[in-house]
């Protein structure tokens, strides 16, 4: 698809580039932001695992306002999340210029101003949200930061829910999520999907571990096919999904607004798969109990959505949350019990009882 300008193309939040070289050049960079005086590079250092590269632009305007972006370039073939979810073709960029998702920015703040996929690399151009972004500590929200977070993605699932648009072809799929960090996946020696070295053995060990801790019914559970757990959650009711619900991928805007980032893994599934790795991979930032954040989250789910959910239905959901959450983080939870990390016992507990009544 050739360039295109956000006038030509409204119904998409941003505009498509031809490389990453219109970002960096003045001239061009001005079409999104308006005439640049200077411009400075700087690279940004950003945790976590994935083959992600970003810069700092920190950009002086003619009229003497500073504007500060970052640039996020990607190559989805050698980023093993998207090998492990079918993602080659890069799903931030693939969502930008999406029609047919587009009433996803009515619901969660669109960061982005451009982007770009050409040559197996994608590149995206968006705000730097660093003002409006929670501390990446180990410490709880608070319920007013939940619940506005909660309640942006309860919007964004009740707007999907049951879409056609779900039928995109290159949406991730409940078998990926199932499959992603699950127990038969780590016991593969040579995955072949890019997934680093030390994070690959870091998921074998706590998957070892866990299987020592657990129940011999609750391991066995567990390490079923990926394809098999998400068949049986096909006759639920379906929504897109963000896919990486963790708090460091979202910024609390102005005006009780969310914005929201990485749509690496952006899908569709049972909307208690986006609940099940919130509750896991949020563990030390949850302002509530779990059973408590299922409760609220069950109300501004049937809020946006203007209809109730049965008991029976939401029983279901949660037992998808609860088995998906543990395929995708029950080893990390097991290697922090052997380690008598902060608050691991009680956390490993809550799972363990969880998985023993969702697996009955």
């Amino acid at each position: 698809m050739p360039p295109f300008s956000c006038r030509e193309m409204p119904e998409v939040p941003a505009c498509r580039l031809a490389s990453a070289d219109d970002v960096f050049d003045p001239d061009k960079l001005a079409t999104l932001i308006g005439p640049v005086r200077e411009m400075s590079r700087r690279p940004m250092v950003t945790s976590g695992y994935t083959a992600a590269h970003h810069e700092r632009l920190d950009v002086t305007l003619s009229t003497g306002e500073s504007r500060r972006l970052v640039v996020k370039r990607v190559r989805p073939a050698a980023d093993w999340t998207a090998s492990r979810t079918g993602g080659r073709l890069g799903r931030e960029a693939t969502l930008l210029g999406e029609p047919a998702l587009a009433a996803v920015w009515e619901e969660i703040e669109c960061p982005y101003l451009a982007f770009w996929s050409v040559g197996g690399e994608i590149g995206l151009v968006m705000d730097d949200l660093s003002p409006f972004l929670l501390p990446d500590v180990r410490t709880p929200l608070t319920v007013q930061q939940e619940e506005q977070l909660l309640a942006a993605l309860a919007g964004m699932h009740a707007r999907f829910w049951s879409s056609p648009s779900l039928d995109l072809p290159w949406l991730a799929r409940a078998e990926h999520y199932a499959g992603l960090l699950d127990a038969q996946s780590a016991t593969q020696d040579d995955p072949g999907d890019k997934l680093p070295t030390p994070f690959h053995q870091r998921v074998q060990l706590g998957w070892a571990t866990a299987r020592r801790h657990m129940p011999t019914s609750i391991a066995a559970a567990l390490a079923r096919p990926a394809a098999e757990v998400a068949r049986a959650w096909e006759g639920l009711p379906q929504t897109l999904l963000h896919g990486d619900v963790k708090v460091a991928n979202f910024a609390l805007m102005p005006g009780h607004k969310v914005a929201a980032f990485d749509w690496a893994m952006l899908g569709s599934g049972p909307v208690t798969l986006d609940v099940g790795w919130y509750l896991a991979v949020n563990a030390s930032r949850l302002a509530r109990p779990k059973d408590e954040l299922l409760v609220r989250y069950r109300v501004l789910l049937t809020q946006r959505l203007g209809l109730p959910l049965s008991d029976a239905l939401w029983d279901s959901l949660v037992r998808v949350a609860v088995i998906s959450g543990a395929r995708m983080l029950l080893w990390s939870k097991a290697l922090a019990l052997e380690s008598a990390g902060p608050g691991a016992r009680e956390e490993w507990a809550w799972w363990v009882e969880h998985l023993e009544a969702a697996l009955q």
